[in-house]
This record gives structure tokens, sequence and C-alpha cells, in this order.
């Protein structure tokens, strides 16, 4: 399907691919049989098992290899993964913490290093090859469509940006001499005026045990500011995320050092020091299908995607499953696991929901591609694996292009889908044998347009646009 618009600026053009009109699965009001049909086939992609993954004095082991750079990513060893997420082009990044890393898995299946060196330190913020700046124990990240990507670096008290040239610039340098060196929690905004993380602060002898978690965020105009202080009660976030319905900052507090379990929970962000519940506390029944979240146990809740109508996909890291939440708040269990152990049962192939056995154990992180692939990380060992979206993706059928009055460029305009990305290419002449990259941006919330600026359009010549769905 071909749409011709009118001359705008001297762009005469775009083309749309024919893509067919048939509903996201992802954008439906929170039915989980919907849910379940919009996802198809799970795989590994990356993970092997290990008799033991902590060194003898606690601290986990780097199993990174040289001979693994450029390997097949399903035989290299994964040390101590955190999160992982993906781009519009196939491309998958890794938090590898105990490798001091960011590994990336391109489409072909091949691990490469994408920032550090393998050496925890720091010897500068940049601007430099991401690969020749060291990081400390990364835990955290968030990637944007087109390939930018944000990193924790708690180590080093810093979140860093690595950009799709492979560029590696410090953009928050937080002093906060209290800052012990976790976190797990990054969010940043599409624009990247905002970005919210997380990190814990040290025992206040004789305890060993973490003294509280802090929630912060960090504007360009504001610098850091803090939302929730420690006396708000969080103790060790694993992640958090923004509602795409009601804008709200979300929290999972995976608690793990409270010995009475009464502070482990998801909770919502409602101002300065201010959370509500979401799920229910120790007291509550073990959470099980059919359930309100608010009345039931996820022990360790750790990872948390939001879906376009504010569903989301929950996994808990000693309640051992992987959980669809709907927008009325029912538990659906999407796959089963065990909160202890180094259990990985997946076969390539199988098509959750997985719910007669434990085939994981220990889920980390869970992530939606921009093409609506749901993205799992569990285990010690490290296991990395991907549900594919088998749902077609929505027509922009509402493209405007107009000349860009604030900066220079062409502006692209139109109603997307929230969390599924878009790769946007470019030629002076149709018909054509290939076809220019320019970028990839991603859907916002609902009600809010998706904005593409090509700020190579500008040298008033005539040219067509392509828009086509992330790989």
């Amino acid at each position: 399907m071909r749409v011709r618009f009118p001359w705008v600026g001297g762009w005469i053009g775009l083309v749309v691919t024919a893509w067919s009109l048939v509903p996201d699965g992802s954008a439906r009001a929170g039915e989980f049989t919907d849910v379940v049909a919009g996802l198809g086939q799970i795989s590994t992609i990356s993970g092997q098992a290990h008799t033991t993954t902590t060194n003898p004095d606690g601290t986990s082991i780097d199993f990174w290899r040289s001979e693994y750079e450029g390997a097949p990513a399903r035989q290299a060893s994964l040390s101590n993964p955190h999160i992982a997420a993906a781009d519009a082009y196939g491309n998958l990044y890794v938090a590898d913490k105990a490798s001091h890393s960011i590994l990336k898995i391109t489409p072909d299946g091949l691990i490469h290093t994408f920032a550090g060196t393998h050496e925890p330190g720091f010897n500068g913020d940049g601007p430099a090859r991401a690969t020749t700046l060291q990081i400390y124990s990364p835990n955290g990240l968030f990637v944007f469509p087109d390939g930018t990507v944000f990193l924790l670096d708690p180590g080093n008290h810093r979140i860093r940006k690595v950009d799709p040239s492979g560029i590696m610039t410090t953009v928050v340098n937080d002093p906060d001499p209290s800052w012990m060196p976790s976190g797990r929690a990054l969010w940043v905004s599409a624009d990247e005026s905002l970005i919210y993380y997380c990190h814990e602060y040290p025992p206040i002898p004789p305890s060993l045990v973490a003294s509280g978690a802090v929630i912060k965020q960090w504007t360009p105009v504001g610098g850091i500011q803090t939302v929730c202080d420690s006396g708000v009660g969080f103790r060790n976030p694993g992640n958090l995320a923004v509602n795409p319905v009601d804008g709200r900052l979300y929290v999972t507090d995976r608690a793990e050092e409270d010995l009475t379990r009464q502070e482990t929970g998801l909770f919502r962000i409602d101002g300065v020091n201010l959370r509500t519940r979401i799920t229910g506390n120790v007291n509550e029944p073990k959470a099980a299908s059919g359930q309100e979240a608010l009345h039931s146990f996820i022990e360790q809740p750790r990872g948390i995607a939001f879906l376009a109508d504010g569903s989301y996909f929950l996994c808990g890291h000693k309640d051992g499953n992987i959980w669809y939440i709907d927008i009325h708040g029912i538990l659906h269990r999407y796959v089963q696991g065990s909160g202890k152990g180094d259990t990985y049962l997946i076969d390539d192939g199988d098509r959750p929901p997985l719910i007669n056995r434990n085939v994981i154990s220990q889920p980390r992180a869970v992530t939606l591609a921009p093409n609506g692939d749901l993205i799992g990380v569990s285990n010690d060992s490290g296991y990395l694996f991907r549900v594919r979206s088998v749902a077609e993706p929505v027509v922009p059928s509402d493209v405007v292009l107009t000349r860009n009055l604030s900066a220079t460029g062409v502006l692209l305009r139109w109603s997307g889908v929230f969390g599924r990305g878009y790769r946007v290419e470019r030629s002076g002449v149709l018909p054509t044998a290939a076809w220019e990259p320019v970028g990839a941006v991603g859907g916002g919330p609902t009600g809010q347009p998706t904005r593409f600026l090509d700020s190579h359009g500008t040298d008033g010549s005539s040219g067509f646009y392509r828009i086509l769905p992330s790989l």
C-alpha cells in the first residue's frame, strides 16, 4: 500500500509498507487470551548451566572469555546478567554485571561486547568508544528503538549513554557518598529529559543489611532530586517503569534483606515520598491465577513491563513465576518457576503459558521488545530467553509530514502503538532498490502522537519515506 502526500517543504511523498490491518494483541483491553494469542513460541538465546556461579568470597563468577567475542550466544556463558532489552533492528543488549560489560547479541545470534572492557573500574566519562571505557557492575539498562542505550553503572555512581554509533558519555554523575554499589532500576523518557533510577544505602554497623534505598530522578534543569527517600520503606528495588495510561512511576521492591518480608511488593509512586501498594504483603494469600494482585503475595517482585493498555508482565525472584496482570488487577500465571535453585527446562518451540511444572527459576527481569517479543532473564546461570510476537503491526494510517519550524529537518507524525518500534527509511526517487535507514522511534502512550525528526531532510529536494515495523 502506498500513501501519497501533497508537497510539503520540498518533500513530496511517503511510502507505507503493506502491513495488514490486524488488531495488535498488545493494545487490547487486558484480556489474557488475547495476550497469549499475540505471543508465540519461546526460545533460548543464551545461557549455560554451571555447578556454581559464586566465588568463595560470595561474589559472582565472571565467566566471560575472549573466545566468546563474535561467537554464537548459545555457546557463551553469561555472568550474573540482570536485565536484557532490544532495539528495533533485532539487537539484544544484556547488562552482564559480573563481567562488567553490556553485551550485544545481533540478529545472527552472535554475541559481542557493546560497552565496558570486562575489567571493573573507572577510566573516564567520555565521550569515547564504549568498549574503551570501564564500567563497574552494570545491572540496569534502558534501550531505545534506534539503538541508543542508557546503562546504570552503580560501581561508579553514574548513568551512561551509548549512542547508535557506539560512543559513550556520562549523563548523570551522582556524588552521593552513601550510594552503595547497587541499583538495578533505570527508566528514561522518550525525549531523554527525565531519568528515574535507584540505589541502596550501605549498612549501619554493626548491621550487615543495607540501610534502605532511595528513588531518584534526574532532569537537565533540576539535576538530581529525591523522589522517595530511605524513610519511605524501600529496601532493595528491583526495577521500575512508567505506566503509559496513568503516567505514574511503578517500583518493584525485592526487599531481599527484609527477613520479615513485609516490605516486598510492587508500589505506585503518587508523589514525593508517597507510595501505594499494588501487590499484597506477606499476610495475603500466596499468588495464584485468578486472584487480585492487591490481595496476593508475590515474593520479591523484580521485573516489570507495561503494555499499551496499562496491563503488565511481572516476575518474582523468589516467587519464581512470570505473571500477567490485566487491567482489572487480576493475576494470570504465564511461566511457572521456582524461587530457588537453577532450573531451566525450556525447550525451543514451547509456547506459553507454561504452567504445568517449574521450567525456570529466579526470574530477574522481563521486558518487551519494540517488535512485541517478550524478553526474560532468569537463573544465577544467566539464561536469556524470548517469546516471539505473532501479532501483526498496526498500520500508521494518519502520517503527516511537515517542515519542523523549531529545528532543522522534516518531522513525521502519526498515531503509534505504545511500546512498538518503527524504523524509518528514506529515498530520493521511486522506484528504488536502496532505501537509506534514517532512524527508529517508539510509539508513545495512547493519545500522544509518535514523532520522528529527520534532521537531514533539509536540502529542499524531493524524496520519499517508508515506515517499517521493528525486526
